[in-house]
């Protein structure tokens, strides 16, 4: 990558909200999902990159609910625990059971959760998780 693209995504992250850094985060993590869905072959080399993404960025999420210090409310907090937890189990099962129907659900979560984070309906989120996401924070990149 081009030096001047280089400080434009890293000047670009600085400048993006936390929320929409963690929207970017799992749209980015989606179209990995979807990419891998579009062009199955069950095989441990293509599933790892898109399985791994996701479960990287889920245990960040997965982090953040369980630190002491998060501001978040109890609820919220328990909620994206459970969540956290099913996505990252949903990650290993594929792995383990590979089927290109159980992906589905895994970008459908990362998009309506992406949309909570913007503010808007899942359904306007589509056509953005099967674009490349731009540069996001390294510990989700």
């Amino acid at each position: 990558m081009q030096p001047g693209i280089q400080a434009y995504n890293k000047t670009q992250t600085l400048a993006l909200s936390q929320r929409e850094l963690e929207a970017r985060a799992l749209l980015k993590a989606a179209s990995k999902l979807q990419w891998l869905k579009d062009n199955w072959e069950p095989t441990i080399a293509t599933m790892e990159d898109p399985l791994s993404h996701n479960r990287q960025v889920w245990a960040i999420f997965l982090d953040a609910a369980t630190d002491p210090e998060s501001p978040l409310p109890q609820e919220t907090r328990a909620n994206m625990i459970g969540l956290s937890r099913f996505v990252i189990n949903q990650c290993m099962r594929i792995l383990f059971e590979p089927d290109p129907a159980k992906l589905d659900l895994l970008i459908e979560i990362n998009q309506h959760i992406a949309a909570g984070l913007r503010g808007r309906g899942g359904e306007e989120l589509a056509a953005d998780s099967r674009a490349p996401a731009p540069a996001v924070a390294a510990a989700v990149g």
